[in-house]
C-alpha cells in the first residue's frame, strides 16, 4: 500500500483523557502525527489519504465503534488488509478484537475478552512483563508497563498462527493497585479475605503469565493490540517501546530522534495562556470538589497526573474534566475555536452550576454511605445515591448526565485547539 503521508494518525473520538495523554506523548517523542475525527473515516480518509499507522487511544471500545459506524469500522479493516498499520492502547485495543462476545468490534482476529468474573477486574499500576518484539527492533527482555484499569485477552476458538505475544504480565510493581488497594502494602494471605468484602477477584497472581500486548496480520497489514498504556507519563521504557513500535512504522531509524521518554504531566501547575473565565470557573470549581473528597478520604492523588479514588465513587471522570480543562487553558485559540466556544460557552457554564453544586452534596453523602457499607465500582451502596450519581454521570459503562453535558464540549474545543 501507498501511503500519501508519512504521518501517524490519532483517532480522537470517544477518548477523553486517555487521548489527550497519547496525542501529548506523541509530541514529545517526536512522532509525525495527525488528528482525525470519525466522520473522516467514515467518509473513506484512509483510503484516499492513507497513514503510516493508524492509533486509537484508550476508552469505551463500545462507544468507539458507534461514532465510527459500519463505514467506519468497514474502512479501518480494509485498510489493514490493504497493508496498513494499527496499534490500539487499552480500549482501542478492545476495538481490534472479536465481535465475539456481543459488543462490536474490527474482528482483526478471534481472540477476545475474558469473562469479567475469570479476570481481574480492577487493576493499575505498572507491571513487570517479558517483551518480546518483532521485527522493528532488538528484543529485550523483562520491562515494567503501565495498566490503567484494563480488561484482559482471551484467545479465540480458532486458534491461528498470524497473532503473537508480545508481552505477557509476570508480576506487580511497587505502584500497582488492586481495586482501591495498594499491593505492595497487603499481606498476600489477606487477599482472599479482601475478596471475600469486595465481591471479586483481587489477586494479581490470576495476570502471571497472561498477554498484555498481542501482534498480529490481517491480509497485508499488521496490528497490535496493547493494554499497557505506553503514552503514560515518566514511563521510560514503555515510552520506549511506543518510540521504537512508531518509528519503525514510519520507516525511521530509531535513532534519528533521541527523545525516548514522556516527562512527567502536572495537571495541577498549569502556565494558563488564554484568559477564559468560563474555563477558570470550570477549574475552581473542580478544584474545589476534588479537595472537599480528599479532606472526606474519598480523593488522593497517586501521580500527579492521575487522581485515585475509593471504591465506588467517581473520581476517574473529575479527573478527565480537570484534566482537560487545565489543557485548554494552556493554549492559545484560534478563530475557529473561540467561535465554537463562544457558542458553547453560556449553556456549559449553567450545567457546571448544576453540577458542582451537586457533586459537592453528593460526595458528603457518599462518604456515609461508604461508612455505613461498601459500594462497588459502578455504584453506591445507598439507592438514592445511585440515582443521584446516575443524574450526575450517566450510565455504568459510559458516561452521560451532567458529566456528558460538560465533557462533549470540552471534548470538541480541545479538538479544535490540537488539529
Amino acid at each position: 500500500m501507498h501511503t500519501s503521508e508519512n504521518k501517524i494518525y490519532m483517532l480522537w473520538d470517544e477518548s477523553h483523557l486517555w487521548g489527550l495523554m497519547l496525542w501529548r506523548a506523541l509530541q514529545a517523542l517526536e512522532i509525525p502525527r495527525r488528528i482525525v475525527r470519525a466522520h473522516t473515516l467514515r467518509q473513506g480518509l484512509l483510503s484516499t489519504h492513507p497513514p503510516a499507522a493508524l492509533l486509537v487511544p484508550g476508552g469505551w471500545a463500545r462507544l468507539k465503534a458507534d461514532s465510527l459506524g459500519l463505514e467506519g469500522m468497514t474502512g479501518i479493516r480494509d485498510y489493514i488488509r490493504s497493508g496498513g498499520r494499527y496499534l490500539g492502547i487499552c480500549g482501542g485495543a478492545g476495538l481490534g478484537l472479536s465481535s465475539a462476545s456481543g459488543t462490536p468490534c474490527l474482528d482483526l482476529c478471534t481472540w477476545s475478552r475474558k469473562p469479567i468474573q475469570e479476570r481481574l477486574p480492577n487493576f493499575s499500576g505498572h507491571v513487570r512483563c517479558r517483551v518480546r518484539l518483532p521485527h522493528w527492533s532488538k528484543s529485550r527482555n523483562d520491562i515494567f508497563l503501565p495498566v490503567w484499569w484494563p480488561s484482559q485477552f482471551e484467545q479465540g476458538p480458532k486458534s491461528t498462527g498470524d497473532v503473537d505475544t508480545l508481552a505477557q504480565y509476570l508480576e506487580p510493581g511497587r505502584d500497582f493497585w488492586t481495586a482501591d488497594l495498594p499491593y505492595s502494602d497487603l499481606d498476600h494471605p489477606d487477599v482472599y479475605r479482601w475478596e471475600q468484602v469486595y465481591g471479586i477477584n483481587l489477586d494479581p497472581e490470576r495476570l502471571r503469565s497472561e498477554p498484555c500486548m498481542l501482534h498480529g496480520r490481517l491480509g497485508r497489514g499488521e496490528f497490535v493490540l496493547s493494554y499497557s498504556h505506553l503514552e503514560t507519563p515518566q514511563s521510560p521504557q514503555a515510552n520506549r517501546l511506543l518510540r521504537e513500535l512508531l518509528l519503525a512504522w514510519l520507516g525511521y531509524d530509531i535513532t534519528e530522534s533521541q527523545q525516548n521518554s514522556v516527562t512527567q504531566w502536572d495537571i495541577c501547575n498549569i502556565e494558563a495562556a488564554w484568559d477564559d473565565g468560563t474555563l477558570q470557573k470550570c477549574r475552581a470549581g473542580l478544584h474545589e470538589a476534588i479537595e472537599l473528597g480528599r479532606s472526606h478520604f474519598l480523593f488522593y492523588w497517586r501521580t500527579p497526573w492521575l487522581l485515585g479514588w475509593r471504591r465506588g465513587v467517581p473520581g476517574s471522570p473529575l479527573n478527565f474534566l480537570y484534566a482537560m480543562t487545565g489543557h485548554a487553558l494552556e493554549k492559545r485559540p484560534d478563530v475557529q475555536a473561540l467561535r465554537f466556544w463562544e457558542g458553547e460557552k453560556k449553556v456549559f457554564e449553567e450545567y457546571l452550576d448544576q453540577f458542582i453544586s451537586r457533586l459537592k452534596t453528593y460526595l458528603i453523602r457518599e462518604r456515609l454511605a461508604l461508612s455505613l457499607a461498601p459500594s462497588s465500582p459502578e455504584a453506591s451502596s445507598d439507592r438514592k445515591l445511585q440515582q443521584e450519581k446516575k443524574e450526575l454521570f450517566g450510565s455504568f459503562p459510559g458516561y452521560g448526565g451532567l458529566y456528558g453535558r460538560l465533557i462533549r464540549p470540552l471534548d470538541h474545543l480541545l479538538y479544535l485547539l490540537e488539529r
